[in-house]
């Protein structure tokens, strides 16, 4: 009993809108059914807001019922109550301005006793408004519309010891007209810390100081061995920043820092996070607020197996990890044995998140209504490391809207290290 707005396709397809009857009577008019829809409102187009349904019958009185795909609570919608017989069914998608942008039509027969299962397109009306974006590409390697950039890496590492294995986990704020990037350097045995670089247009970058920012902790502090970038956001007139942290005995936590220029930087005391016995290891990806409520998205490891994890606070500082974890784990054969680094944006009426998978080679998406519940876009990667020309792999995505255009930065290594490169569409 499903009606599924798949947003990817031509048509908008409603699927499989069963009737059933209260009344065990076979065949009676005299019967009454009911139609029960349940929209999927992932994959519902971001315009449509309103979902209308008719039923009309010669000698009846129309039946209508609407379901806002903002406000109401539920994506269910009931209409019982339904003399048996033969109706014709209309449904109409609108935008919030009741401007009809897929419509559909079938006739459909209520018998008692039975359960009956219908499929019903709806066709895009025309009305409405519309963009087109123009893009002139420069020879990039292309996949599914995403433009690798020509000259990548946009980062390497920069001679000094402290990243003499490369940079990763590019994670950037666009403030002002100005690029902002924290990054992780990557040093000789595992040791990590956290760099800062600046760009004009988010592809030439330089490095305002030599040094990393953050550093690992002194000797027997949680994070005493290595730190790495997990997420930054600036609230309240200061920048705040999300990182991993292992200790020299291996155990692992989220940590959390405040800076007034985003360069200097003075740690919390305390792991926000600490890792369980269940989880070797975890590592914030992610941090995101949508109304009072802040939303951690860290990755877990079980060797050989990763998966994606969440918590929840209302202050930024007290975690409450998510009962139901793990919300997002490998299901497809190129996921291999895990998936993980997640980045997450919400535009919003969705959430929309890409991953890596556990051998470093792709990159998959998935969306959500709620930022808990995901589904997973198709069931091949949109991004792989096969496709590029100047990494062997690929890894630790990060994405954003940024002037109209979704940027993918990311990871790539090869011979020389670590890097860090640009995709677009």
């Amino acid at each position: 009993m499903k009606l599924n707005l798949l947003s990817k396709l031509p048509l908008f397809a409603l699927l499989l809108i069963s009737i059933s009857c209260n009344n065990s009577s076979i065949n009676s008019e005299q019967s009454e059914g009911k139609i029960l829809l349940k929209i999927d409102r992932a994959n519902a187009p971001s315009s449509v807001t309103l979902i209308t349904v008719t039923l009309s019958r010669e000698g009846y009185s129309n039946i209508t019922s609407t379901l806002n795909l903002l406000s109401d609570s539920t994506a269910d919608l009931l209409m019982d109550n339904i003399p048996a017989g033969n109706w014709h069914l209309k449904v109409d998608a609108m935008n919030d301005s009741m401007v009809v942008l897929y419509t559909g039509e079938t006739e459909v027969k209520i018998l008692a006793g039975f359960v009956t299962n219908i499929n019903l397109n709806l066709q895009p009306t025309g009305q409405g408004t519309g963009s087109i974006y123009i893009y002139v590409i420069w020879g990039g390697a292309t996949q599914n519309n995403w433009i690798d950039n020509p000259s990548n890496p946009i980062l390497s590492k920069s001679g000094n010891y402290f990243d003499d294995n490369g940079v990763r986990y590019p994670h950037i704020l666009f403030e002002n007209g100005t690029y902002k990037m924290w990054f992780t350097n990557l040093q000789t045995g595992g040791i990590g810390s956290i760099g800062y670089a600046t760009s004009i247009n988010g592809l030439n970058w330089t490095r305002p100081i030599n040094h990393p920012v953050i550093t690992r902790g002194s000797y027997n502090s949680w994070d005493d061995y290595s730190v790495a970038i997990g997420a930054v956001m600036y609230e309240n007139n200061q920048y705040k920043l999300y990182y991993s942290g292992v200790s020299h005995n291996q155990n692992s936590g989220v940590g959390l820092a405040f800076s007034s220029d985003g360069i200097n930087w003075v740690k919390h005391p305390q792991p926000l996070i600490v890792n369980e016995n269940i989880e070797d290891l975890i590592t914030v990806d992610e941090v995101i607020k949508v109304g009072n409520q802040y939303s951690m998205y860290y990755s877990s490891r079980n060797l050989p197996f990763y998966s994606i994890k969440m918590a929840f606070s209302n202050d930024g500082i007290n975690w409450v990890k998510y009962s139901n974890n793990p919300i997002l784990s490998p299901t497809f054969s190129w996921e291999g044995t895990g998936i993980y680094a997640p980045s997450i944006y919400f535009d919003g009426n969705n959430y929309h998140m890409v991953y890596m998978n556990a051998s470093a080679t792709a990159f998959g998406e998935a969306i959500s209504t709620d930022g808990i519940n995901w589904i997973k876009v198709g069931n091949q990667p949109f991004w792989r490391a096969s496709n590029i020309n100047w990494a062997n792999s690929i890894q630790y995505p990060y994405w954003r809207i940024i002037n109209n255009q979704l940027r993918l930065y990311y990871a790539g290594t090869s011979n020389s290290g670590d890097c860090i490169g640009f995709a677009y569409k």
